[in-house]
């Protein structure tokens, strides 16, 4: 059987904002004192998100350990949320019914010039289904919390539109969701826990 990590990248710099594409950093603090804290984890591969609050984290822990094969895989990035992606919430105080009916609802209340829900899963299973027929060694994927709620939808054969799922599951900054694969065919997949925070003993700013 093989070990399977999700987690979700670290608290990012800046004031609260509706970040998908928009590549904010976290902290270097952050990023290294999660890194020493995954050194607790077996994994051979990491696959990670291209966007810095991802990305920069797989490059802090191929320093701490040379041998890690380290993969960027562009279609687990977060959701792109158009318009309104990389304002800050004050920004968008004026927007806030329109927010508060997407996070309710994000298959009936889309925001503007945003990826459309249903390409998101389609995107994000496509690139799950090929990950999980190759992996054959304990691997971490750092990724989005949206990211990993799609995964999540399809490893559960769960109804990814329902807005539940989205207003309901909590999958906090710097948390991390285990599973396990067996190899057969096709590959069986177990989930142990969902969004377990890791206990950083830092404070983010």
């Amino acid at each position: 059987m093989i070990s399977l990590y999700l987690l979700r990248h670290g608290k990012t710099i800046g004031p609260a904002a509706l970040n998908g594409r928009t590549d904010v950093a976290v902290a270097d603090k952050t990023q290294q004192v999660i890194a020493e804290q995954l050194n607790a984890f077996s994994f051979s591969t990491v696959v990670t998100s291209p966007l810095r609050r991802c990305a920069d984290l797989s490059v802090r822990l191929k320093a701490l350990r040379p041998e890690l094969e380290v993969i960027v895989e562009p279609a687990f990035q977060e959701l792109d949320f158009g318009e309104f992606d990389g304002q800050t919430f004050d920004e968008l105080s004026l927007q806030w019914p329109r927010l508060e009916a997407f996070w309710q609802d994000p298959v009936n209340h889309p925001l503007p010039g945003a990826e459309p829900l249903f390409e998101a899963y389609q995107r994000v299973s496509n690139a799950w289904h090929r990950w999980l027929h190759q992996c054959d060694k304990d691997c971490l994927m750092i990724l989005h919390g949206g990211t990993i709620r799609l995964l999540l939808a399809d490893i559960l054969q769960l109804d990814w539109q329902n807005p539940l799922w989205y207003s309901s599951l909590s999958i906090a900054n710097q948390s991390m969701t285990q599973l396990t694969i067996y190899p057969t065919e096709p590959p069986q997949v177990m989930v142990n826990n969902i969004g377990v925070p890791l206990p950083l003993s830092i404070h983010n700013g």
